[in-house]
């Protein structure tokens, strides 16, 4: 693929994602195709919502990060995604420390995951009788530096927006996120607030839509 070897493991073959990488494919290749054109060279990456390491793979054989934080609660997914890492010997880039923590706009616990049976992508972290935990990404990125944000947390986006608001005020970075209809008016209304503007846009759901955004 484009001059590379990608291994992608795959645990269910009825599942949305791993369908394409059953194929050889990448998922969301036009989503994908938007953030190559605004992520820099040996960039750092933070990949909040991760899931099987879509778009981590991609950002890290394709477009050659520095360095790639994954943030992904889901222990099915986890799994796999630690499976993909380390077939494709991308574990030296990859901070895995975040593994089976959510993110948001303040810390919570007792929280579970709703997983649908043939997409992974598409579980939700609910509140009930569970272990997870979220956690403000300011107190857990600290002093880092990301270039790029990736944002997918079914619904989620704009508390974990919230939880940011330190590294977005001190990094201005570039950020791709996937807003729920529900989520557009709250979003419109952050994107004056913090000064950033639509770059480009992409829906391939009716539920919702992927920005990539920047700092004005």
């Amino acid at each position: 693929m484009h001059g590379q070897t990608v291994f992608f493991s795959v645990r269910n073959p009825k599942d949305a994602i791993q369908r394409e990488h059953m194929s050889g494919a990448f998922y969301e290749t036009e989503e994908l195709e938007i953030i190559a054109g605004h992520f820099p060279v040996g960039g750092v990456f933070v990949d909040i919502g991760a899931n099987v390491g879509n778009h981590t793979l991609y950002v890290a054989k394709f477009l050659h990060a520095s360095k790639i934080f994954v943030f992904e609660p889901n222990p099915q997914a986890i799994d796999i995604l630690e499976s993909n890492i380390y077939l494709n010997e991308i574990e030296h880039i990859c901070d895995r420390s975040f593994l089976g923590v959510g993110l948001s706009s303040k810390k919570k616990s007792g929280l579970s995951m709703r997983i649908p049976p043939r997409n992974l992508g598409g579980s939700r972290m609910v509140e009930g009788e569970g272990n997870l935990e979220t956690y403000r990404g300011d107190e857990l990125l600290g002093d880092v530096r990301p270039d790029m944000i990736k944002i997918d947390v079914e619904g989620m986006e704009i508390d974990v927006l919230h939880g940011l608001s330190g590294i977005i005020e001190q990094c201005s970075p570039k950020m791709f996120i996937e807003v729920n209809n529900e989520n557009s008016e709250q979003f419109s209304q952050w994107l004056k607030t913090h000064s950033y503007k639509i770059l480009q846009e992409y829906k391939r759901y009716r539920s919702n839509t992927n920005y990539l955004i920047a700092h004005v």
